[in-house]
């Protein structure tokens, strides 16, 4: 018997010996490469917070837990919405503001990272999903147990403190979870470019990119008929959310506006005197004649012919 196990046990440690050539080991890829963590804070700021700006040679996430707010990147201002993140490069100009209305509640972490993966955040907005939002709540959890701020009124100075002592494993933890969220981030869908939010000044109005396009629309068919269907159709919403929309821009509604726009072109038209007042009326895809010279009294308190006649020559 004893004789039996040792040449079992020789067969067995043989085969091994054999087989250990065919074992094969992998490596791990590196997308991201987290080398320095320069700040992670939580504000709850002021509805009509206000920050200067700066810049710096390494990247800033920002994410809106609460609110909504108007950020500047480079020479883009555009709207972040509650639920959203998004990235500042090195060395681009930015700032954040309230909308005076709602008071906003900001995650920031700004971290050194020189992996070529990062480029894919740029000119990007991020609605985070439940578990994205869950993989964030435990990174900021594990990185506010390893470090604090040095003035906690003052968190945009850019300095902070490491606790003495941390948890076990606490600063590798946070380099980890932070190269995890950012690989999840780059599985996401739920994207939009800065550029489709961007804020816009149109009449002395800060509007967001929504109801510019709804603004150029207008502009672009003055030669034509439009209708808040087709206005909502061609932005992609319903038209009780472009009439919304267009209420950050002119309370005294869509329609009117657009009329207004073609009264302008009217008096243009006038001015100009290559057309009579009919031709201008057909032009501009007014119903009638006599519709056209009501609108256009409306707006501008005389007839189509009293404004010809008023024209200094």
């Amino acid at each position: 018997m004893e004789c039996e196990i040792g040449y079992n046990t020789y067969k067995i440690s043989q085969r091994g010996a054999d087989m250990k050539d065919n074992f094969t080991g992998f490596g791990f890829e590196r997308l991201f490469h987290i080398e320095k963590i320069i700040t992670l804070f939580y504000m709850e700021l002021p509805k009509n917070f206000l920050y200067d700006g700066e810049q710096h040679d390494f990247w800033e996430m920002v994410y809106i837990d609460k609110g909504e707010m108007l950020c500047t990147a480079g020479t883009n201002r555009f709207i972040l919405k509650s639920g959203e993140m998004m990235f500042h490069k090195p060395n681009e100009f930015h700032n954040l503001s309230g909308n005076n209305d709602v008071a906003p509640n900001v995650s920031i972490i700004t971290f050194q990272c020189n992996s070529r993966a990062m480029q894919y955040f740029e000119g990007k907005i991020f609605r985070l999903n439940s578990e994205e939002k869950g993989l964030l709540s435990m990174l900021f959890e594990e990185g506010l147990s390893c470090y604090r701020l040095e003035d906690p009124k003052n968190p945009l100075l850019q300095r902070m403190i490491r606790l003495d002592p941390i948890p076990f494993g606490g600063s590798q933890m946070v380099k980890n979870l932070l190269e995890i969220f950012l690989i999840k981030l780059c599985r996401h869908t739920d994207v939009v470019s800065k550029s489709m939010r961007q804020s816009y000044v149109i009449d002395g109005v800060d509007v967001p990119y929504n109801v510019k396009e709804i603004v150029d629309f207008l502009h672009k068919n003055i030669y034509g008929k439009v209708t808040v269907r087709d206005v909502a159709r061609h932005v992609g919403k319903s038209e009780s959310a472009v009439k919304q929309l267009f209420a950050l821009y002119r309370k005294s509604g869509l329609i009117k506006y657009y009329n207004g726009l073609k009264i302008k072109e009217a008096r243009r038209l006038i001015r100009e005197g290559k057309y009579n007042m009919t031709q201008i009326s057909d032009l501009l895809h007014f119903d009638n004649p006599q519709y056209f010279s009501k609108c256009f009294k409306a707006y501008t308190h005389m007839t189509p012919r009293e404004y010809k006649a008023s024209i200094v020559k």
